[in-house]
């Protein structure tokens, strides 16, 4: 999940309007508020999901903001690349 310090969202007028609970890296359970925003990356912009962070937390772009902006991640080029949207049919 994209996670972004609590203040700066709720500065940009971000408002949750849900708790849950995370699973850190570390393994530790912690609650944090949820809200819905715009973001924009390499020229793309969305509406994603966006977790309200600790002060001291680094800004992460998640997974799922990724998807919807239709980017994948580049790790030896350490760089986001354009890929192309899935739309698959469900085969029943």
């Amino acid at each position: 999940y994209t996670t972004v310090s609590a203040a700066l969202l709720r500065r940009l007028g971000v408002t949750a309007y849900s708790r849950d609970t995370f699973v850190l890296a570390d393994g530790r359970h912690v609650e944090r508020d949820i809200g819905h925003g715009w973001i924009r990356v390499s020229g793309r912009a969305v509406v994603t999901l966006l977790v309200f962070a600790e002060a001291d937390a680094p800004p992460l772009l998640g997974a799922y903001a990724l998807e919807g902006l239709r980017l994948t991640v580049d790790p030896v080029g350490r760089r986001l690349i354009p890929v192309p949207g899935l739309l698959m049919e469900f085969a029943a």
